[in-house]
């Protein structure tokens, strides 16, 4: 079982992540105090990717889109996730899920901690879960039209 190097991200196996050690190294560094974020990628492999993320309160990820379906656990603090016109309001332990490549934003209510999982992004070539991407293709174009 491995700890995981803090400084280089981890490919998918038995790794154990101290989260707490290193959102509190994520906390020290400057990035966060010039930018009013940070993140260290924990896990990047060819299916899967998880990052931790420490936002200052009024900082976020502005609008955006993932190239797979993503969920976002608030780990501390207080953020809010809004995607399509929808907002959501997430505390400590509250995790919300969004299909691939629906804009998104994430901000910080207070200072926070969020946990990102991006999965591998559904393709032709990989047609697990093909049916729920057509589907999300088809309301972005009737909300286009």
């Amino acid at each position: 079982m491995s700890e995981g190097r803090p400084d280089r991200p981890q490919h998918i196996a038995l790794n154990r992540y101290d989260l707490k050690g290193q959102l509190a190294r994520l906390r020290d560094d400057a990035p966060l105090a010039k930018y009013g974020r940070d993140s260290l990628t924990l896990v990047r492999d060819s299916s899967f990717t998880l990052l931790l993320v420490a936002l200052k309160a009024g900082t976020g990820l502005p609008n955006h889109t993932a190239p797979g379906p993503i969920s976002v656990l608030v780990l501390d603090g207080r953020v809010a996730f809004t995607s399509k016109g929808e907002r959501c309001d997430l505390s400590p332990h509250e995790l919300v899920t969004l299909p691939a490549r629906v804009p998104h934003e994430v901000m910080a209510l207070e200072d926070s901690a969020i946990l990102i999982t991006i999965a591998d992004p559904v393709t032709h070539t990989n047609p697990i879960g093909l049916e729920s991407e057509r589907e999300v293709e088809a309301e972005q174009s009737s909300q286009e039209d």
